[in-house]
């Protein structure tokens, strides 16, 4: 099986925050992967020896400098009352509102969704995570949310 219920994922109770604004159909759509199936992701999108993302080695791709050409501030946009993904940051992704997103924390606890849920979800995805990667199905673009002020902007080799 490659999904886990959302009720039995760790940090299911940020995802039923009122405050978040999501839909019954929006966590629907919000699969926690298996740990087996999270860390195949993990060593396809992100690193096949780091088990976290402050623990990368120097041949990992997001260890390049060259691919993170642009660095955006979220903090402001975060504890707005807008709940849309900020626009500078919906720009440099500017994927179909049906690409599979993943949002990847460590090897093994990796979300699946949709674009056009994390694109007003975004901040439930954020809320707990000290970092977070963004990665799309067959997409080169990403955000990395490197800490609580900054996402860099970049796109994979």
């Amino acid at each position: 099986m490659k999904y886990s219920e959302l009720a039995q994922y760790p940090l299911h109770w940020v995802f039923q925050r009122a405050d978040m604004g999501l839909s019954d159909d929006d966590r629907a759509a919000i699969h926690p992967l298996t740990p087996h199936y999270a860390r195949q992701v993990w060593q396809q999108q992100v690193s096949t020896d780091a088990v976290d993302l402050e623990r990368l080695e120097e041949g990992d791709w997001l260890s390049q400098a060259s691919c993170w050409p642009e660095t955006a501030l979220w903090e402001e946009a975060f504890e707005s009352d807008d709940p849309v993904l900020p626009e500078a940051l919906q720009g440099h992704l500017n994927w179909d509102p049906n690409t599979i997103v993943f949002i990847c924390y460590d090897q093994e606890h990796v979300l699946e969704t949709r674009y056009s849920v994390f694109r007003h979800a975004w901040k439930a995805f954020l809320f707990a995570a000290d970092q977070a990667l963004v990665v799309g199905r067959r997409r080169n673009e990403a955000l990395w949310f490197v800490d609580e002020r900054q996402v860099k902007l970049g796109q994979k080799p």
